[in-house]
């Protein structure tokens, strides 16, 4: 049976999980986007206002670790719901703490949303198999991710957009509200007493799974490689590629970084067209994934034509979403339903600050390299992740089971 999004849809509680995610995607931009506007008003300082940024990724390290440890203590609709209200409340008192702006102090609140915040994605990554069936798992993973996409691509303008016509007291109303509704949504959920372990038990320790389960621990080697080469699409890089080598000026610019992101949403809603077919062939999918984007980076490194470099970009955005939610599909197969939080928390307590030391790793290169030779590098690091995948029959050879597996230890080496 081919699962359609109107099915999808039509089931009320997976429709109250996606406007819980979308209201939580929706708030995080906001709250940082009106921060750092607000801080650099206040101090004129570009260094002041990317302290936000900085702060909400340690925080986010901090939550990630002690969520790998305590996450699974907690019901997850329970959990979810108590992220969205606490969130809130931190939002209204960092509100306040900005109106007479102390830097410092309005740090403070900031770190504490961003270390409840690290829970989130983790609970929500646990809950989705509960509220969906394993068969239609993947398109509603493709679901939410279009929503991740769509705020990667509009949020921040959209941010930029409210903050400049809306009081700033009205657009930190409007994120509270957001963060307290996210809860509500999450709260309505009602599951069979069954799916309400999480309490019971104590279960692997997070970190011992990700070192003992081969698709885990290569899947997230992958992600630390595929971070230091998805540097090159951020808009510093890709301004320069536009001026140096493509020899445009910044209106192009905003072309290429556009394209990106649209191909990037185009590929989920592809994904999620083509689910059935994607199933059995899932490992080689992420295979060819990262096999397409090494190569088409390094048609895009040595292009100097404009045209063609937004086709190469649009084209890369199917490819690597369909990778992004295969990768995530299979995570969500290979962990058992109560070691899933734990370990998804675990997995981010490392790639969050790795995210960041990435920008600063390839920023240094960039220093002392010519831009061009900066994405030939990253071509090469997308195929190095090509043969993680090859050189590990287990991830290549990877098949989608619609029937449960009892145990992670089933894919472990």
């Amino acid at each position: 049976m081919n699962i359609t999004l109107r099915d999808l849809f039509r089931q009320p509680h997976f429709v109250k999980l996606w406007l819980s995610q979308t209201l939580q995607s929706l708030a995080v931009v906001l709250l940082q986007v009106i921060v750092m506007v607000k801080v650099y008003q206040h101090t004129d300082s570009v260094f002041g206002s990317s302290l936000v940024l900085a702060v909400m990724a340690f925080g986010s390290f901090v939550g990630g670790v002690l969520g790998s440890y305590h996450i699974h203590r907690y019901s997850l609709v329970h959990l979810l719901h108590g992220i969205g209200w606490v969130q809130a409340g931190f939002t209204i008192i960092l509100g306040i703490l900005l109106s007479d702006i102390r830097p410092l102090l309005v740090l403070i609140p900031l770190f504490f949303v961003a270390a409840i915040g690290a829970w989130y994605q983790p609970a929500r990554f646990a809950l989705l198999p509960l509220v969906v069936s394993k068969k239609e798992y993947m398109k509603a993973a493709g679901t939410l991710n279009v929503i991740h996409q769509l705020f990667l691509i509009a949020g921040w303008g959209l941010g930029g957009i409210i903050a400049a016509l809306l009081p700033f007291y009205s657009v930190i109303l409007m994120i509270s509200i957001s963060f307290f509704l996210s809860g509500v949504c999450v709260r309505l959920i009602r599951l069979d007493h069954s799916y309400k372990g999480e309490k019971s038990g104590k279960p692997e320790p997070a970190w011992q799974i990700m070192i003992k389960v081969g698709v885990i621990r290569n899947l997230t080697l992958m992600d630390m490689i595929e971070a230091l080469a998805n540097v090159i699409w951020s808009s510093a890089f890709i301004l320069a590629f536009t001026y140096e080598i493509l020899k445009k000026g910044s209106e192009w610019w905003g072309f290429i970084n556009a394209a990106y992101w649209i191909g990037g949403m185009a590929g989920s809603f592809m994904v999620m067209m083509m689910t059935r077919h994607l199933e059995k062939r899932m490992g080689l999918m992420i295979g060819f994934s990262a096999l397409s984007m090494a190569l088409l980076t390094f048609l895009f490194a040595i292009n100097t034509n404009a045209i063609l470099a937004l086709v190469l970009c649009i084209l890369m955005g199917p490819i690597y979403q369909a990778r992004e939610i295969c990768q995530e599909t299979v995570l969500q197969d290979v962990i058992t339903p109560r070691e899933r939080a734990n370990v998804m928390a675990a997995r981010n307590a490392i790639l969050t600050p790795w995210w960041g030391m990435t920008y600063l790793i390839m920023g240094w290169a960039a220093d002392r390299m010519d831009i061009q030779s900066i994405y030939i590098l990253a071509a090469v690091l997308y195929g190095v992740t090509f043969f993680i995948v090859f050189l590990h029959p287990q991830l290549k050879d990877y098949q989608y089971d619609v029937e449960e597996k009892s145990s992670v230890t089933d894919v472990a080496e």
